[in-house]
């Protein structure tokens, strides 16, 4: 970093002790765990909400906002059980296998969640319009959310062996809750250098939203890390029906991220800009704080995926990790050089094409009426294709957010809509730009697309 102190987001998301907080067993586990702390996570978001609804009272447009985020929280929970239920109960089969916590199922803030809704329900009298038909909304999604969450919850944990952890040692909850501090440059005088980091004086419910959400993007990041790099090795083992599960599930992961992404346009923009910038007066003298000039960007998983996936080859994105004096972070680590010399995703399946000794990859495929003896292949092609498509709606929703949040103001960053709509493939960057070379993002699996035009046609 150009400054020591400067705001950093990964100091203000506390990525590296974040990602600290996952011990598990085998990989089934390192499923689980993700899941139920994504959800514990979000659950401080609502209960934090439900608190600063409950200080409004009615009075003003903020109770509803806060309740139309949680009515949209409940539903990105409950896309995330399906695929708890699907992917942990069914294919992992959760209740022979992963029942690794013992006593009974108690979440502590699915518990104080309940009992202060029962409160927001007495606000139904408030003036404001639509209050009560939003508080219906809100109270029907919770006990549909409450009901099917404990049941998963259930299915998991171990009644007897005392060996086992309890449901909070297992996830680190006490530890995971407490990384929601918001550490950024402490205030410093216009024009200045910061000289220290500390933790704001109070969290607002909307800033503490924004810390969680990207907390949980790094959770998710790092388990599609984890399965990527096992079908890798898979995938070139000849191993295709088992690599294909495991991208299957990142798809599925991506999906969700997909919603994710729009729970943070549910601030209204000046509720961004009051922890975004934050300014004050005294003795004479201007002071500033805020989250300049983190950006997202600085998140070393989402780069890291960049590169196995397949932008490794691309030179753009390479004079990109290199970065520009122009920026005041470095881009590369250690960790991401390491993946710059390995096999990525693209690598292992034009080698597994290769091994079957196939010549064209339009000889993957054959119409549905035909055996096809390279069945497992043309799946594993799809799925690839699948993941590409949805990195590619992960780009676009991200800029449809970020310019609902900001309108085409500049990141803290370097980013902003200009920016991320170049690296999307929808216009250039006009203003500020940082780079020289055209920022366009190519797709992972650029082949597989092609083979696409030319399928069916003769």
């Amino acid at each position: 970093m150009a400054c020591a102190y400067q705001t950093h987001y990964c100091t203000y998301i506390r990525v590296p002790r974040l990602l600290t907080l996952q011990t598990p067993q085998s990989d089934a586990e390192r499923l689980l765990i993700t899941a139920f702390q994504w959800h514990e996570l979000w659950l401080k978001v609502l209960l934090t909400d439900a608190r600063a609804a409950l200080a409004d009272a009615g009075a003003t447009f903020e109770t509803t906002k806060l309740l139309r985020r949680g009515i949209a929280l409940f539903k990105l929970l409950n896309m995330q059980l399906a695929f708890d239920e699907s992917v942990l109960v069914r294919e992992l089969q959760v209740g022979k296998t992963l029942r690794v916590w013992r006593g009974r199922y108690f979440s502590e803030q699915l518990a104080q969640l309940t009992r202060l809704s029962r409160r927001l329900r007495q606000l139904t009298r408030a003036a404001y319009p639509g209050l009560a038909e939003t508080l219906a909304e809100y109270a029907a999604h919770l006990t549909a959310f409450r009901t099917r969450f404990q049941s998963f919850a259930k299915a998991t944990f171990i009644p007897k062996k005392s060996h086992a952890p309890s449901y909070s040692e297992w996830l680190c909850l006490r530890e995971l809750l407490s990384l929601q501090d918001g550490v950024k440059a402490a205030w410093t005088e216009l024009g200045y250098a910061p000289t220290t980091l500390a933790a704001p004086e109070h969290i607002s419910a909307d800033e503490s939203m924004f810390i969680i959400v990207h907390q949980c993007f790094e959770l998710w990041f790092k388990v599609m890390l984890d399965h990527i790099d096992r079908a890798i090795p898979l995938i070139t083992a000849g191993a295709i029906s088992d690599a294909t599960r495991l991208l299957r599930r990142v798809v599925d992961i991506q999906r969700l991220l997909v919603q994710q992404i729009q729970i943070p346009a549910t601030m209204l923009p000046l509720d961004f800009a009051r922890f975004r910038d934050e300014r004050q007066a005294r003795d004479g003298k201007v002071f500033q704080r805020g989250l300049s000039p983190a950006s997202g960007t600085e998140s070393y998983q989402f780069r890291e995926i960049e590169i196995v996936c397949g932008l490794r080859d691309d030179p753009v994105f390479r004079k990109y990790l290199d970065g520009t004096e122009k920026l005041p972070i470095r881009l590369l680590t250690p960790r991401q050089t390491e993946r710059l010399q390995q096999p990525t995703l693209l690598d292992a399946f034009q080698s597994a094409v290769s091994q079957r000794g196939i010549a064209k990859l339009d000889d993957l495929f054959t119409p549905a009426n035909i055996p096809n003896p390279n069945a497992d292949l043309a799946q594993l092609a799809d799925t690839l294709i699948e993941l590409d498509e949805q990195f590619r709606f992960w780009r676009l929703t991200h800029v449809s957010m970020v310019e609902k949040m900001i309108g085409g103001k500049s990141g803290t960053g370097f980013l902003g809509p200009e920016y991320l709509m170049e690296t999307a493939g929808i216009k250039l960057q006009e203003k500020n730009r940082v780079f020289e070379d055209k920022q366009v993002r190519p797709r992972f699996f650029e082949e597989l697309w092609q083979l696409r035009t030319r399928l069916g046609t003769y």
